[in-house]
């Protein structure tokens, strides 16, 4: 299935707009991905964690740094919710998963020094950090060795289809 104009404009604003593709980034050591589920969706456990952990609060995960970048829409106050609304009016293959999976390569590109992660269960090559982050970060020269060392043990997880990574590590 084809992509919808709405989503095929927004990918070709990105393309042509490099200045907010360069706000797509966390502060140095500060980028923090996520994926799967423990006991609920791991993006709900990461709020939780920012209300009672100062070093969680720290970390910018790619919605934060989103709901902080003006919209080019002026319907939206943020690129997040302009995102949001996007996804909304569009089926989520492959439309929904190309916008976060564009949006998240952009922002594991962007990231510098230590990332920190919650990756749970049910990580399949599928899912946006599978497919997208976890490549681009592999081959993102700005982040540091730990970092890399903790991608090579999520890749052997995905090479041996071992879904439950349950894996986290918050640097500080």
């Amino acid at each position: 299935m084809p992509l919808q104009p709405p989503t095929k404009a927004f990918l070709s604003f990105l393309q042509k707009n490099p200045a907010i593709r360069d706000q797509i980034r966390a502060a140095s050591g500060n980028t923090l991905l996520y994926a799967g589920a423990f006991f609920k969706p791991v993006w709900k456990e990461i709020a939780d964690l920012k209300q009672s952990d100062p070093q969680v609060a720290a970390k910018e995960t790619l919605p934060d740094v989103l709901a902080r970048i003006n919209s080019p829409n002026k319907s939206f106050v943020s690129l997040l919710a302009y995102v949001q609304d996007l996804e909304r009016r569009v089926p989520w293959r492959p439309d929904g998963f190309t916008l976060w999976r564009a949006l998240s390569g952009i922002f594991a590109a962007n990231a510098v020094g230590a990332v920190s992660f919650s990756v749970a269960s049910g990580v399949t090559k599928d899912k946006v950090f599978a497919a997208t982050e976890l490549g681009i970060l592999t081959r993102n020269p700005n982040v540091d060795a730990l970092t890399k060392d903790v991608l090579a043990y999520y890749q052997r997880c995905l090479d041996s289809k071992q879904t439950a990574m349950n894996f986290g590590f918050i640097s500080a």
